[in-house]
């Protein structure tokens, strides 16, 4: 007998035929991924003459990322088709002719997807940022050959050129914005003759444009004078795409770095709303292959033996689609600054939490 000794024999039969179809709808939603990516990225790849092997290497490292943004979908669909055959092939109706109910029925997937919530927090932690960030480096330096010269921890950013040296509290790819940067200017004899430093600066497409900018001058006998500085008076030469290279989405990163980059930020003054709500999502995300659960288990027991595999698709994708505008409403609420972050964060898997729950209730 190869079914665990622990598990009752139907606990087992239907966590069997669940993961199956969960590994299958994870397996088929990242290929199609990998596709969709594949082909967009395949002109920007062939213009900088990639290798194959490089372009392999790429996308591999993405997949560990594919994985958390696919599972909960993978555990809607996966649970819509692995229940939803046993209803169609009256397995679920001859399990509740035999005094099982829907709850009983029902647990076994739970405790998995509560399994696997949790493992998927580890899998964010310790999988998702290295891999993530050897494949920016790649597309980055290796293939589009951009220069790799500077340090950074968390969110801090150090490089030197022929001037001095430069320090970057955080930059935004996105927005083309950088926060908290200070500037060390040296003469030939390495000593400092100015300093400059911005709260913000954006880039307007031909410059940067500082905001609550000044300036510390130094001169030979040691005198110090503070002076404003203008907005457009900040004269960094790089562009937002030299800084690309050292760039970290808040997606790709630990929940403890993430968290160190918002303690850190915060301690400068820097608002840090937006990744306050990132990080909420670190927790959010995993626990909605559970809230997935929680409504495909009702939707898939209530299928006929005429019900298609069609139909549960369809139900798969009207559920998540809506799960989806739910959160990315709550997350644009969040990062506006009218949810407080951890609400935003959870709104939608305590929604469709309670939706799951009261079709329970209507199954029974």
């Amino acid at each position: 007998m190869n079914r665990p000794r622990w598990l009752p024999t139907v606990a087992s039969y239907l966590l069997r035929e669940w993961s199956r179809s969960v590994a299958v709808a994870l397996a088929a939603f990242v290929l199609l991924y990998l596709c969709i990516d594949f082909f967009e990225r395949l002109p920007r790849f062939l213009e900088h003459d990639a290798s194959a092997r490089q372009i392999a290497t790429v996308f591999v490292l993405k997949i560990p990322l594919i994985v958390t943004q696919m599972m909960p979908a993978a555990v809607l669909a996966g649970t819509l088709l692995g229940v939803g055959g046993l209803a169609r092939r009256s397995e679920l109706m001859a399990m509740r002719a035999c005094g099982i109910s829907l709850w009983q029925i029902g647990t076994p997937v739970a405790a998995a997807c509560l399994a696997l919530s949790i493992g998927m927090v580890a899998w964010n932690e310790y999988v998702v940022p290295p891999s993530a960030a050897r494949s920016d480096y790649m597309e980055t330096v290796e293939i589009k050959n951009r220069t790799y010269r500077a340090h950074f921890q968390h969110a801090r950013i150090w490089y030197h050129d022929d001037r001095g040296f430069t320090n970057i509290d955080r930059f935004d790819e996105k927005r083309s914005e950088i926060q908290g940067l200070t500037r060390y200017e040296f003469d030939e004899a390495f000593q400092l003759r100015r300093i400059v430093a911005a709260a913000a600066a954006r880039w307007d497409g031909h410059a940067w444009a500082a905001e609550e900018a000044y300036q510390v001058i130094v001169s030979p006998d040691g005198a110090v004078e503070t002076r404003p500085l203008e907005a457009a008076g900040l004269g960094l030469h790089e562009t937002p795409e030299d800084f690309t290279a050292v760039y970290r989405d808040p997606e790709n990163m630990s929940f403890s770095d993430l968290n160190a980059e918002i303690r850190d930020l915060s301690s400068k003054g820097i608002d840090t709303t937006e990744s306050r709500v990132e990080l909420w999502l670190k927790l959010a995300i995993p626990f909605a292959s559970l809230v997935m659960a929680l409504i495909g288990l009702p939707l898939a027991s209530r299928h006929s033996r005429q019900a298609s595999v069609a139909a549960n698709m369809g139900a798969a994708l009207v559920v998540g689609f809506s799960y989806w505008v739910v959160l990315a409403l709550t997350i644009s609420l969040g990062k506006g600054g009218v949810l407080p972050p951890a609400l935003a964060a959870w709104t939608a898997n305590v929604l469709f939490t309670t939706i799951g729950a009261i079709f329970f209730l209507g199954s029974e």
